[in-house]
């Protein structure tokens, strides 16, 4: 699991106790002030009630803090192409045209390199041959 599921996670369990905390406390605040209430619970509703507001305030904080991380996995990932044997980026040329390809050509898609000609338009991926 991710940071961003565990913050999501963690967002959601306190939401929910904060929101039973805060109606826990306004239930008492509201029972306390009726005619039949005690005044004495007063002040354990408040208190409950700004408990329950500190959680929820922390359940939104988590989800805000989550949304900005950005997407799921959006780390930056840095790839070191092997390419195959005494093969020089300056002296590739496309299979298609014939044009000379540079290192900014070559990308790494679904794990393999490829190469698209700047040319033409061609893309294909990097064939490895044996290094022996």
């Amino acid at each position: 699991m991710g940071n961003k599921t565990f913050l999501y996670v963690g967002a959601g369990i306190l939401l929910l106790i904060g929101l039973c905390l805060f109606g826990y406390g306004i239930l008492n605040i509201i029972g306390s002030t009726s005619a039949q209430g005690s005044a004495s619970w007063l002040g354990f509703g408040i208190g409950f009630a700004v408990v329950g507001g500190l959680f929820l305030g922390g359940g939104i904080l988590l989800i805000v803090r989550a949304a900005a991380k950005g997407p799921a996995g959006g780390d930056n990932i840095t790839y070191k192409i092997d390419l195959p044997g005494q093969t020089k980026v300056e002296q590739m040329k496309c299979r298609n045209c014939g044009g000379s390809l540079k290192a900014d050509n070559v990308k790494m898609i679904a794990g393999a390199p490829t190469v698209e000609c700047p040319f033409c338009g061609t893309a294909y991926q990097l064939t490895e041959e044996p290094k022996w």
